[in-house]
């Protein structure tokens, strides 16, 4: 209990220190982006297109699993067949042991990889626990970027790419002030 407390006064000193350090950094107002000024270089970007994908799983070997708080996180059981490559045997040499199902990776909309819970959290229960097996990617959209036309301007000891149209772009030259 008392190295909670401290480690909360720690850290409550370090964030007030933190806010007070950035509210009195820099009191000088920022200056404006640079609008104007002397072209050094000019850039277009074509228009790309990415994919996105996504992986798919269905879930196969789906058993219930009584736990209880000795239960960690491997789940083991006898198996008959195989399970899509999923099975190690353990015993020694020339069979006779006992094959072990490996747990999946769990999904993304649920992190313990089982489909239903009907049991304590905190004591034990019975779950539902299923195996994952990977179907492959399915393309799910794309990531379109449009094209840009940016020019470099230089002022003194400032500069900044500054987007402009394309016409603008073709019209201006290296070296000219805009």
């Amino acid at each position: 209990m008392l190295a909670t407390a401290r480690q909360l006064t720690i850290t409550t000193t370090a964030v007030t220190a933190a806010l007070l350090l950035t509210a009195c950094a820099s009191t000088e107002p920022r200056p404006k982006p640079l609008e104007h000024g002397t072209v050094k270089e000019k850039v277009h970007d074509e228009a790309t297109r990415t994919p996105i994908y996504e992986n798919r799983y269905r879930e196969t070997n789906c058993r219930k699993v009584t736990t209880n708080a000795l239960t960690l996180t491997g789940i083991s059981r006898p198996t008959t067949g195989g399970s899509g490559g999923r099975t190690t045997t353990t015993g020694g040499s020339g069979g006779g042991g006992v094959s072990k199902v490996k747990p999946g990776t769990p999904s993304n909309r649920n992190k313990d990889n089982s489909s239903g819970s009907s049991g304590e959290s905190s004591g034990g229960g019975t779950r539902r626990v299923c195996d994952r097996q990977y179907l492959g990617r399915e393309l799910t959209g794309w990531h379109r970027t449009p094209e840009a036309w940016k020019v470099l301007i230089v002022k003194g000891e400032r500069s900044r790419w500054k987007h402009v149209t394309e016409d603008k772009w073709r019209t201006i030259k290296i070296g000219d002030s805009i």
